[in-house]
C-alpha cells in the first residue's frame, strides 16, 4: 500500500501558531485525506494550548519531536531567518522510511484550493526537486529597482542570468534522488563554509547547488510576492498563497488585501490563541496609478509563463 504524501512543517516557537493555521487551511480542502500533516519540531516549539485545538483538527496533525540541535545547530542564521528554515535540510534523514517523497511548507502560507494531494503522483522528470520560480528570478521581467540587485545576487550564487531560481517555501522532494545526489549535504557544507554568500540561508545554498535543475511548479503552488499585486489571482487560481513580505497577515499593519488579514483574525479568534492575530486594519485607499505602472511587468511576466512547461500542467490563458 502506498503511503500518503507527507506535508512537513518545521516551525520554531515563533511560527508554530501560524503553521497550525496553514495546516488548518490545508485540511479544509477536499483532497486532504490523501495527505499526512507532520510537525517536526522540538517540545519547546509547541505553543501552549495546542492540545486544546478542535479535536478533528488536532487529530490530523502528527507531532514528531526532533532534537534539531543534532542536525542544524552549526548552520548560520540571519535576522528573521531562524534555524527553523535550515531544519528542512535534514528532513530526508528524519522522516519515517515509508515516505518516498515529501512536501515541505513554510508557515506563512494559506491553502485556498485543493491541489496538494496530486503532487504525490507528479512526474518530476528525474529531478530531485519541484518548486516554483521566485520573484528574485521573475523580477527580470519588470526591469524595476530590484532587478539589477537580484541579478547580481544570483550571479554571486554562480547562476547564469537565464538560470531559474526557485522559492523554497513549498517544495516537493523525491527522497531517493535527493539523497543519492547529496543535495542537502552539499548545501549545508556551503552554508558553513561561506555564510555571507547565502543571504537567504538554505534557499540560497540550495539554488547554488541545484543550478536551475528543478521541475518547475506553476505559481498556483506558490502565489507569492508581486503575484498578489498583478491582478492575476482569478486567472492563476492559486492553490497556495505565500505571504513572503512583512508585516504578515496576522501582524499589525499588514498592507495587503484586507481579506487575507481577516482570514487569520477570524480563525485565530476561534482557536486556543484568540489574541494572536492583530485586528485587520481599516481598508486603505489604493494607489490609483499602481495598475497602470505594473501593467508592463504583468504582460511580460505572463508572456514568459506561457513558454514554461510546468510540471503540474498549468498554463496561462494565451494572450489576445
Amino acid at each position: 500500500m502506498t503511503a500518503p504524501l507527507p506535508v512537513c512543517f518545521t516551525p520554531d516557537a515563533l511560527y508554530f501558531r501560524p503553521a497550525v493555521f496553514t495546516a488548518a487551511t490545508l485540511l479544509a480542502q477536499p483532497d486532504a485525506e490523501g495527505l499526512d500533516i507532520l510537525f517536526l519540531c522540538e517540545d519547546r516549539d509547541v505553543a501552549k494550548g495546542f492540545e486544546d485545538l478542535d479535536p478533528a483538527l488536532r487529530g490530523r496533525i502528527t507531532l514528531l519531536p526532533v532534537d534539531w540541535t543534532r542536525h542544524v545547530a552549526d548552520l548560520p542564521t540571519r535576522g528573521h531567518f531562524t534555524s527553523a528554515v535550515n531544519r528542512r535540510l535534514a528532513l530526508h534523514r528524519i522522516l519515517p522510511e515509508r515516505y518516498e517523497r515529501f512536501v515541505s511548507m513554510d508557515a506563512d502560507m494559506q491553502v485556498v484550493r485543493p491541489g496538494l494531494a496530486r503532487l504525490a503522483g507528479l512526474n518530476l522528470d528525474g529531478r530531485a526537486l519541484a518548486a516554483a520560480y521566485d520573484m528574485i528570478f521573475l523580477k527580470d521581467f519588470e526591469d524595476g529597482p530590484l532587478t539589477a540587485e537580484f541579478r547580481a545576487y544570483r550571479a554571486e550564487l554562480g547562476l547564469a542570468p537565464d538560470t531559474p531560481y526557485f522559492n523554497n517555501g513549498l517544495t516537493l522532494i523525491d527522497r531517493h534522488a535527493w539523497t543519492l545526489a547529496g543535495v542537502a549535504e552539499e548545501a549545508a557544507a556551503r552554508l558553513r563554509a561561506a555564510p555571507a554568500r547565502y543571504p537567504f540561508l538554505e534557499q540560497s545554498a540550495l539554488n547554488s547547488v541545484i543550478q536551475g535543475a528543478f521541475a518547475p511548479l506553476s505559481p498556483r503552488y506558490n502565489f507569492m510576492g508581486d503575484f498578489l499585486l498583478l491582478d492575476l489571482e482569478d486567472e492563476v487560481e492559486p492553490v497556495v498563497r505565500h505571504f513572503v513580505n512583512r508585516p504578515k497577515p496576522w501582524e499589525a499593519g499588514y498592507p495587503g488585501a484586507p481579506a487575507h488579514a481577516e482570514a487569520y483574525a477570524s480563525w485565530f479568534a476561534a482557536s486556543p490563541w484568540p489574541s494572536f492575530a492583530a485586528e485587520p486594519a481599516a481598508p486603505q485607499a489604493g494607489d490609483p496609478t499602481q495598475k497602470a505602472r505594473m501593467a508592463p511587468f504583468r504582460e511580460r511576466l505572463r508572456a514568459f509563463l506561457e513558454t514554461v512547461s510546468f510540471a503540474d500542467g498549468w498554463r496561462p490563458q494565451a494572450s489576445a
